[in-house]
């Protein structure tokens, strides 16, 4: 699991909710864990967002993973997250453990095989989003990116 898993993870463990305004949910991240300022915890969520973790209905956002399979270390604290830091590859495996409780390796171990099964005539990116629809893995927003990325290979992550 990656450190945005953990970090959307502990504000929703510590209050006891699978629900938070948005406004509640920066306010832990900055304030009560004093993880980020409050533009920063804005960014975070944004990011989240993106990356499928949290889901939002009017100002309120909720995981859009199980809570209980995700247990951030003990001590944890986040680095600083940046979209364009992280690949395209990067963030399909974070979804696809995410969404389905795999730990990293067997899901690496799946998207090598998918590439293997293909004679590796797709890129590694392909074989992911592959193995997360598999696994009924929404992949909308990724999907799309990757499909830039293809077209125009100067302008990938």
């Amino acid at each position: 699991m990656t450190d945005l898993i953990y970090t959307v993870s502990v504000p929703f463990k510590r209050k006891g909710k699978d629900s938070l305004k948005e406004s509640e949910f920066i306010l832990a991240l900055s304030f009560d864990l004093n993880w980020f300022s409050p533009d920063q915890a804005k960014k975070v969520v944004l990011e989240a967002e993106k990356a499928g973790l949290l889901k939002r209905e009017g100002d309120i956002i909720h995981p859009a993973f199980d809570l209980s399979s995700v247990e951030a270390p003990h001590g944890f604290k986040p680095g600083v997250f940046e979209e364009e830091e992280r690949s395209i590859f990067d963030r399909i495996i974070e979804r696809i453990t995410a969404e389905t409780g795999m730990d990293k390796r067997r899901v690496i171990s799946l998207i090598n095989k998918k590439r293997d099964e293909l004679s590796k005539l797709v890129e590694i990116e392909v074989s992911a989003i592959l193995v997360a629809l598999e696994h009924g893995v929404a992949l909308d927003n990724i999907i799309d990116e990757e499909y830039k990325a293809l077209i125009n290979p100067s302008s990938s992550s």
